[in-house]
């Protein structure tokens, strides 16, 4: 169960953070979590194939989390592909996309099968296969937002590995019923403690709430994810959720963690910017 992080920053991207997007490695079943704009640009930098990516989930249509979409889409298109996609998104991104390749005159050759989120409490099961269930949950942002549960299913040995997707959102203790128990849970600290005015005016996290929620859900690692570009060296964000919480490790782009495994052993994996051919 590995997690990459193809995008670690917030709203404004800067060099060594790209805007929100993760993918999921479950036995060979592969997840896109978000897709900023670049996404596909850090999948290829991380020799990640794009036709293997067979479903996407996005948390909420700001730029910073969907921009990257069409393109992506695009992109399988040109490289052949015909296997359909699923697309799970709040609604209103269907709209999005169509009307982006109807205006451009742009040609998928696959079907993409959809799954429009829709609702404002509670838990929806959005998918279940051999590998893993996915579970949507509804959180605070200004538009309307999902955080994802996603459940390692039928582990040869063990028990079963949970990872927990929450970014944006303000805070809340209405979440705890939703991320309890997270062998890894990835919330976002857009700002420090000092900016707790303009987290909750901007309906963010800081990272003391951020490691506040971890302690309380019972989490066994918190990811912290959504670095507002002010912030060139975080290490500030990560002494404010270590004071909350114990086990803190600080997302960066094209880190690979493996879900379950001591969190000192997590380092960043970038690979070699070279010249590629594209990799589809």
């Amino acid at each position: 169960m590995t997690l990459t992080i193809l995008g670690s920053g917030a709203a404004l991207p800067i060099g060594a953070r790209r805007c929100s997007a993760q993918a999921l490695n479950i036995g060979g079943f592969k997840l896109l979590i978000d897709c900023a704009e670049g996404t596909q640009d850090r999948i290829r930098y991380n020799h990640l194939r794009l036709q293997t990516l067979g479903t996407i989930i996005i948390s909420h249509l700001h730029g910073d989390h969907f921009f990257g979409l069409p393109g992506l889409l695009s992109t399988m298109h040109l490289c052949g592909r015909t296997d359909p996609v699923t697309i799970v998104a709040p609604r209103g991104a269907r709209q999005v996309i169509e009307t982006t390749f109807e205006l451009t005159g742009n040609h998928i050759g696959f079907d993409i099968e959809w799954h429009e989120l829709d609702f404002d409490q509670g838990m929806q099961r959005i998918l279940e296969n051999r590998r893993c269930t996915v579970d949507a949950f509804p959180i605070v942002h200004s538009v309307p937002t999902y955080g994802f549960r996603i459940t390692e299913a039928n582990r040869a040995a063990g028990r079963e590995r949970t990872y927990v997707y929450c970014c944006d959102t303000a805070y809340t203790d209405d979440l705890l019923p939703y991320i309890s128990g997270a062998d890894l849970l990835c919330l976002e600290c857009t700002f420090a403690n000092e900016l707790a005015d303009l987290a909750r005016d901007r309906q963010h996290l800081t990272a003391g709430q951020a490691g506040r929620l971890a302690a309380l859900a019972g989490a066994r690692q918190l990811l912290l994810t959504h670095i507002s570009a002010r912030y060139r060296e975080p290490e500030v964000l990560i002494e404010q959720a270590s004071a909350e919480f114990e086990n803190v490790v600080m997302a960066a782009d094209n880190m690979r963690l493996e879900i379950g495994s001591n969190p000192q052993s997590q380092e960043c994996q970038p690979k070699k910017n070279e010249a590629q051919q594209p990799d589809c």
